[in-house]
């Protein structure tokens, strides 16, 4: 806002300069004098246009740098968050092949424990049968030992 009034008073101070110039001018009767009077006030004329647009292109010059800074801002921003998000995705794939790698393991046990289950089944029914040969050897024996008992009972009689 400054800038833009400084801008304007440029402005203002070059058209005083120019009427000047003119009045001087229309005063001199000299044709020599006011054509260098008029090229001089045309030449100061350009001058304050010069400073006054030089001032304005440096406002804008101003502008577009903070615009920069800002986009500049915006994009180490975009970069951090981009990095934090590839960050995250490594750190999830890691955690994924950890946890498939701990589920093939468990994998791997259950199916030794399946095995085992299998075998020792197997070993249960084998002492299940043995048993059975022992059960039936004892009720032979106590069926062969019973005769004699009785008989020895009524011999003792």
């Amino acid at each position: 806002m400054a800038k833009n009034r400084l801008v304007a008073n440029l402005l203002i101070i070059l058209i005083l300069i120019i009427l000047i110039l003119m009045m001087a001018v229309a005063g001199c009767k000299d044709d020599g004098k006011r054509k260098a009077l008029a090229e001089a006030a045309q030449a100061r004329a350009e001058v304050v246009k010069f400073k006054a647009e030089t001032v304005q292109l440096r406002s804008e010059i101003s502008y577009l740098n903070e615009k920069l800074v800002t986009a500049n801002m915006a994009k180490d921003n975009l970069q951090i968050q981009l990095a934090q998000l590839i960050e995250d995705g490594n750190a999830t794939t890691t955690d994924v092949e950890d946890v498939q790698q701990e589920n093939d393991k468990l994998k791997a046990q259950l199916a030794e424990q399946i095995k085992k289950t299998g075998e020792l089944e197997k070993q249960i029914e084998m002492l299940k049968g043995v048993i059975n040969v022992l059960q039936t050897r004892i009720e032979q024996q106590k069926a062969a030992e019973q005769p004699k008992a009785t008989e020895q009972t009524k011999t003792n009689k």
